[in-house]
């Protein structure tokens, strides 16, 4: 399967003021927001606003979300064609998820969701 783009991420420094901006100056819908994390209809693109402590993490560009299969497969095809792993992959109780640096320097974020199970 081929990933699944999710979203545009921005890393910003105050939530409410960056959703006030977007929501207030642009008319762009809020889909959901908490004190870390808000998302944006941007006309059926979802821009996604992320918490970030320092102006160091901020204000560069937009980082390109997708969904995919096996992170580990995913990173090795990347990395064969020149990006470059920033970090390590973490394991988050939501998945995993990478950061990679394309070819460019254009940050990916790849997330290898936990498989959902039905019960029984």
């Amino acid at each position: 399967m081929a990933a699944e783009f999710k979203h545009v991420m921005l890393m910003v420094e105050n939530i409410d003021a960056t959703v006030k901006f977007y929501n207030e100056g642009l008319g762009l819908p809020i889909k959901m927001q908490s004190p870390g994390w808000a998302e944006l209809d941007a006309n059926g693109t979802t821009i996604a606003l992320h918490f970030a402590q320092s102006s160091a993490e901020t204000g560069h560009s937009p980082i390109l979300s997708f969904h995919v299969d096996d992170v580990y497969k995913a990173l090795e095809k990347l990395e064969s064609l020149g990006a470059k792993l920033e970090g390590r992959v973490r394991e988050p109780s939501f998945g995993k998820v990478a950061a990679v640096r394309s070819p460019d320097g254009h940050l990916l974020s790849l997330l290898q969701p936990v498989a959902v199970t039905a019960n029984a």
